[in-house]
């Protein structure tokens, strides 16, 4: 039973890939079938992508890194921000209120029976200055909104705050969204625009992999401390 959630989250995401997979073609025609009907007046393409967007912040619900590039695909860089900042800030203050107020009992009792996922959890009980760090790093945004109840001392004010912080990250999200779309139009200065584009987008992945590789490390070392 503790590992249910983990069991359901890499079912859900296993499936998703899967469909990646089979029907690729069909799934980014879709996307930018969706992006074009956002766009359109009438539709109130903000609003419903503000709501597409806040449902992922709740386990296991899948799409959240894709609606926020979504975002930044349809609405551009600093609009697409603003949608995606405020509907991920206030979907994990939500679900870490209810996770905290209904559910801490069993996700404590999922923490102590699940060591590795709980890595996190323990080093910013030993550690609060940590959680930016872990907040900032690639972990899964709408599992953490959950666990992170589960942590003693985690106060709503702390930690709305730092998840408030953190989240300016998204903005290099929709920034690539808004790349991709001036990709895809063929709009840039010709190849050098097109090799800047995709030299920025590889950029920010080896900057997010570096993030989460130092954070795995702090995380580590403080749990070795703490032994």
């Amino acid at each position: 039973r503790p590992w249910a959630p983990v069991i359901m989250y890499a079912a859900t995401t296993a499936m998703f890939l899967v469909a990646i997979g089979w029907y690729r073609e069909e799934l980014f025609a879709a996307l930018d079938g969706l992006s074009r009907w956002l766009k359109e007046p009438g539709n109130h393409g903000e609003g419903v992508l503000f709501c597409l967007i806040f449902v992922t912040t709740i386990p296991p619900i899948p799409l959240y890194s894709t609606l926020i590039l979504l975002s930044g695909y349809t609405f551009g860089t600093l609009l697409g921000f603003f949608i995606s900042y405020l509907s991920a800030l206030s979907g994990a203050l939500i679900v870490f209120g209810l996770s905290q107020s209904h559910l801490r009992g069993p996700i404590q009792r999922f923490l102590r029976a699940s060591p590795h996922c709980s890595k996190a959890i323990r080093a910013i009980e030993r550690n609060p200055r940590l959680l930016l760090a872990v907040r900032v790093a690639p972990y899964p945004y709408n599992v953490m909104n959950v666990l992170l109840a589960g942590a003693e001392g985690m106060s709503m004010r702390v930690y709305g705050g730092v998840t408030a912080l953190s989240l300016v990250k998204l903005l290099v999200h929709t920034w690539v969204g808004a790349s991709l779309q001036s990709f895809s139009a063929g709009e840039g200065e010709g190849e050098v625009g097109r090799a800047w584009t995709i030299g920025g987008v590889l950029l920010c992945a080896v900057v997010f992999v570096y993030i989460a590789w130092v954070v795995r490390r702090r995380v580590d070392g403080e749990l070795e401390d703490g032994d």
